[in-house]
């Protein structure tokens, strides 16, 4: 099974319109649950999901309760670096978590879980697979970048005073984006030792208003995406990539 995680039904519309054998289930009473299969591929939808929290808490649901073979976030973004402009694709390389310090009580860097790596990586191979089909199936600009995550929202510079240093956010300045929901799922499928990997719009950079028609910009880039992964999934259905 391929997890997909969104956080609006928006994000997951795409996937909705071409899985077939659909069935509907809610989880804890509260979260939304879509099975079918996507190239033969059998695929759950989960979204209404704001933070890592509780994306972390339904991916280690659903990893316990299924045989997953991949886990995917999907959804926007903001970017910090001007490199990144609003309607690009950002692919995961690796998550932070930008809401964490433990620096005093447990010696570990920023960003660090204790007993974890501060970086908490995507899968590569499938990371090729998802920029080959991006070359075939949209047509914006997509780049591979830090994935910062955090659990309350960064839109202004000020919220992210304690990450930067010259400018510098983890060491890198350039591709580096934030969000709230890749964290809890980059973590269970790393304990798990399952391929992950995320791709989300920008939909505006640090300190911009969040305005009508920067969402309309990401929904428009949506389908590119979508096209994107159901040819990703695909091409691991039939060049059986996940056999190890």
């Amino acid at each position: 099974m391929i997890i997909i995680l969104g956080s609006t039904h928006d994000d997951i519309l795409y996937f909705e319109s071409v899985m077939t054998n659909r069935r509907e289930e809610t989880l804890f009473e509260k979260y939304p649950l879509e099975y079918g299969t996507i190239f033969n591929q059998e695929v759950v939808l989960a979204y209404d999901i704001y933070t890592s929290y509780e994306s972390g808490i339904i991916a280690n649901y659903l990893l316990q309760k299924h045989f997953v073979i991949l886990c995917i976030v999907v959804g926007k973004c903001v970017s910090y670096s001007s490199d990144m402009k609003p309607g690009d694709i950002a692919i995961a390389t690796n998550v932070i978590f930008g809401d964490v310090n433990q620096i005093k009580e447990s010696n570990s860097q920023l960003g660090q879980i204790p007993h974890l790596p501060r970086e908490l990586p995507a899968s590569d191979e499938v990371i090729v697979y998802l920029e080959q089909a991006l070359e075939k199936r949209s047509f914006s600009r997509h780049d591979r970048t830090l994935f910062v995550t955090s659990s309350s929202i960064y839109e202004t510079v000020e919220r992210i005073k304690h990450l930067v240093m010259n400018d510098y956010i983890f060491g890198q300045k350039e591709k580096v984006v934030f969000d709230c929901t890749s964290g809890g799922v980059f973590l269970s499928a790393n304990l798990y030792n399952i391929p992950v990997v995320g791709i989300k719009v920008v939909e505006k950079l640090l300190n911009e208003k969040s305005t009508v028609d920067n969402y309309i910009n990401v929904l428009k880039q949506y389908s590119g995406v979508g096209r994107a992964v159901v040819t990703c999934i695909g091409d691991i259905g039939r060049n059986d990539i996940m056999r190890d």
